[in-house]
Parts: C-alpha cells; structure tokens; sequence
C-alpha cells in the first residue's frame, strides 16, 4: 500500500516537473521570437507571470526562481531597468509577453501621443465590476460614454465641498486626539497617533461625506440612525467591509458563501448591504435631481446622466452604482496610503516639516484654518504630496494592451495581445529624469524652475485617460497636512524600528506593510 503510494506521488512530481520544464521551453521559445523582432530589448522567460493569482498572493516560495518575487516592482525600484539600454524590457511566459516600460519619452508616448491605440485591457479590470461597468472597466465608446459624465462632476463646487468635508472631520480627527493626549517634559500635551488606522478613516470619512453626502461621525457607530432603518449593518460598517476585503470578495468562489462561517458570511452582507445602501442613494439623489442644486458627487453624477437627451448617453443604475463603487475604491485607498508616507517622511525629516509650517504661516498669516482659495499658494504642500507619491507610487503599474495591432513603441515593434505595462515606481526613479538623488525625500525638486517633465510623473495616469478624481485628492491631501502642520510637530516614537518604518506592500494600492504610529505634539 506504502509502495503504491509513494509510486504515485513520484508519478505525479515527475508528471509536474515535465509539465514545467515543457512550459518553461514555450515561454523561451516566445521570448527568442521577441528578441528576433527587437534584438536590442532586454528579455527575461519565466514560468509564472508577476501578475499571476499565485505571485499576487504570495504562494509561491521565494526559493523556485520560477517568477518575479512579489512587490518587486515597489521593492525594485528602477534595479531590473539598469540592465537595459533604455528603461524597457520584457517577461514571457508561455502564454503572454508583458513589457514594462519606465522610460519617460515612451511612457508619454503611451498615456498622451497614442492613448488610442495602447488600450485598456478590460479583461485585468473585471474584478472592479462589483455592482457595474464602470469608467475604470469600460473601453472605447463606452468609456468615452462614462468619461463624459462622469468628469465634469469632478468640479469647482465638489472640491470646495471636499474642502469644507476635510475641514470638519479633521477637527473630529483632532478632538479624540486630545482624549488619548499625555504631558511630555516640556509641558506641552503629546498624543501617539496609530496614523495608518487614522488616515484610512479620515479618508473614508471625507469620501462618504463628500461622494455621498453621508457624514459618519469619528470612531462612533450610529446605529440608530434613520439612514440605517431597513439595513442589517449601518452604512460605516458595510463601507468599511467593501474596502477592506474587496481582494477576498474577488478571489473567493461565490458557493463558498454559502457556508455558516463567519468571516465569509460578514463579508457577503456587507456588501450585500453596501449595495443596497447604493441603490437607496441613487433612489432619493434621483428625487431630488430636479428640485435643487446638487450637495455631493453622486447627486452630482445622477443629475448629469438625466440631463442625457439620449438614451444611449446616460448611465444606467448599475453603471451609477459601479462609478461610485470605484471612486470610493480610488478615492479612499489613494489619499489614505499617501497621508501615511508623507506624515512619516517629514516625521523623518523635520527640516522639511519647518519649511511646510513656515509657508503655511506666511500664506495664512494668523488665520488657524485654510480657506479653499488658499490651497492654490501652497506651493511647498503640494510639493510634499507629489515627492510622496514619486517615492511611493499609489499603483506601481499602469497596464496598457495592443490588442489586435502589432505597434510600434520608440525602437521596438510588438505584436498582438502583448501586456505593456508603464512601471510608475521604475519611472519614478529612473535616473534619466530624477538624477542621482531619486532615492532621497526631497519635494523642493517639484518647485525647481527645472522640475521634471509631467511624463516621468504619474501617479494619477496621464493624457484623456488620467484620473478624474486628482483634484478631490489633491484637496483632500493639502487640506489635511496644512491643518496637522498649524496644530502639531510630529515625530518617531523612541521604539519604533526606523529601518522599516517606510516598508510597502500593495494588494490594491501601495501602503505601510505595517501599521505607523507617530508622536503628535501641539504647537
């Protein structure tokens, strides 16, 4: 029986390895006709793609070096692109060519020159279809459909809104602060502040308030609020279970609900609830679309899809649904990782954090909080989130497709189906566009009479197809930091490990492996 067993096991390791070793000779045999078409781009055959479920999750050992390690585009920066002649190379597997590109020319070339052509690869998108397509999952003249209606709503009077929503839970944000305080030696009150639980709710908060024209108060539930009658969870609760467990609500097989566990049956009834949360928002923001001026973002977007003369215009309920399902996604994800690099680089650096106080004061004079015209002065604060987000990128790629043309990109040609992927934390330290001190915090750079092209920046995207909500965020970001900055001087506590303090992982976007906590002290 013992013998049998083990005949089996060795039938089914040898049956494997024979199976890896054939897909491995396909994958070499892809990337020899690649570098035939293209002799001087860099090719590298592997047996996994990165961007495989197994990579993605982590599954497999670091010691087959069968793929691309996790998180290498993060952790590797522009380290794979020293070895090419350009910023370019490629990754076959015996199914698909993925080129990653961090060359700035080319990666403009991409996103602005030829947007129409390097497409969109929907079929990389589909999880994002939660509740509907949406501007991020459509292509062509449905996207252009969704982009019509959907950017205009990004505008002047949403931002002032976003502004004010800032404002407000701030001061919330500050007022629990004060109950945790402690006196330091100095006298002043000092508070230890868990910056990545904080950051994440602030901007969780601001995105209900400003999207959806929901206020949740801080680090309360309102349970009994008339908005929840009717609901199994409140809306605060099922939001927060939509963006803290979309990658297993992807992943996981839907017969699995069906299961009595609880973590999975939690998960299912949030977002069973947050739906219908969405269809009641939509319901009464239709309502109330003829009788006044709009109040938030959703009311803003269904009023623009009924002002539609054509039926082929508008947006359907479940494209309303799935375009706020997105821009909470982006919106609160975005904002929330960059708050938490940028407290913790001028927690590290506090020269920098003197500077940012010193323009802030000299904008503001004695006034104690921004008014939305002022964000515009704050050359130095906006500075600082753009540095944040060239060090650390919100998304690390920004994947792109031929589709059915064989295209041209600078010297290379490359056929049909073939992955491009613009590699935005490769771009963001190329050398080429940063110079020698692209590892170094420095946001005077963005304010250089010489300050680098928009082509070797883009955390947002760039070209018709950049992000709708980069002005939401931005306000966001500058409304937050100028507010912290007037009201404390930050720093590390004694025991955090400063060699890992800026360590990043991304599952949706990028964020502090762990979570960071900071010492707060009021001026």
């Amino acid at each position: 029986m013992l013998y049998t067993s083990l005949k089996a096991v060795a039938a089914v390791t040898a049956l494997s390895a024979v199976t890896s070793l054939g897909m491995y000779l396909v994958a070499c045999q892809r990337a020899r006709a690649l570098k035939r078409m293209n002799p001087t781009l860099t090719v590298y055959p592997v047996l996994i793609a990165p961007s495989s479920l197994l990579n993605l999750l982590n599954l497999i050992p670091r010691w087959m070096k069968i793929s691309f390690p996790k998180n290498w585009t993060f952790d590797g920066k522009y380290d794979r692109f020293n070895e090419t002649k350009d910023g370019v190379f490629a990754i076959c597997t015996v199914n698909q060519t993925n080129v990653q590109v961090a060359n700035p020319e080319l990666s403009k070339e991409i996103m602005v020159n030829r947007y129409k052509e390097f497409l969109k690869p929907i079929q990389l998108y589909g999880v994002l279809d939660v509740y509907g397509k949406n501007i991020v999952t459509v292509e062509g003249n449905e996207w252009r459909r969704h982009r019509k209606i959907a950017a205009p709503t990004f505008s002047e009077q949403n931002n002032a809104l976003v502004h004010e929503s800032s404002i407000q839970i701030a001061n919330q944000m500050f007022a629990s602060w004060e109950k945790n305080s402690i006196t330091a030696k100095d006298g002043k009150q000092s508070y230890r502040v868990n910056t990545s639980d904080d950051m994440m709710e602030f901007a969780l908060s601001v995105i209900s308030s400003a999207a959806f024209g929901i206020d949740i108060p801080w680090h309360t539930e309102p349970d009994n609020s008339e908005f929840r009658q009717g609901h199994q969870i409140s809306f605060k609760q099922s939001l927060e279970i939509v963006v803290n467990r979309l990658q297993y609500w992807v992943i996981t097989p839907k017969f699995l609900y069906l299961f009595p566990i609880k973590y999975l049956q939690e998960t299912k009834q949030g977002f069973d609830e947050f739906g219908k949360y969405l269809d009641r928002i939509i319901d009464d923001a239709e309502d109330s679309a003829s009788e006044e001026t709009p109040k938030n973002l959703l009311q803003m977007l269904t009023k623009a899809t009924m002002s539609e003369k054509s039926p082929e215009s508008i947006l359907s309920k479940s494209e309303l649904k799935g375009n706020s399902f997105v821009f909470i996604l982006a919106g609160h994800e975005t904002t929330a990782g960059v708050l938490q690099f940028a407290l913790t680089l001028l927690a590290l650096h506090p020269e920098k954090q003197h500077k940012l106080f010193q323009e802030i004061r000299q904008v503001l004079g004695d006034s104690s909080i921004p008014e939305y015209k002022d964000l515009a002065k704050l050359k130095y604060v906006q500075s600082i989130m753009n540095e944040s987000m060239r060090m650390f990128p919100p998304v690390t790629g920004i994947p792109k497709y031929t589709a059915t043309q064989t295209l041209s990109l600078g010297p290379y040609v490359f056929p049909p189906k073939t992955f491009i992927n613009i590699n935005t934390a490769g771009l963001h330290y190329n050398p080429a566009a940063w110079g020698g001190d692209s590892f170094e915090f420095k946001p005077e750079r963005f304010m250089a009479s010489d300050a680098p092209s928009r082509s070797g920046f883009a955390p947002f995207s760039e070209g018709p197809r950049g992000c709708v909500g980069k002005k939401f965020a931005q306000v966001e970001f500058m409304t937050l930091l100028t507010l912290i900055s007037l009201n404390y001087t930050w720093t590390l506590p004694e025991d955090v490990d400063v060699a890992h303090v800026l360590d990043a992982t991304q599952i949706i976007t990028l964020k502090p492996k762990t979570p960071v906590e900071l010492m707060f002290k009021r001026r």
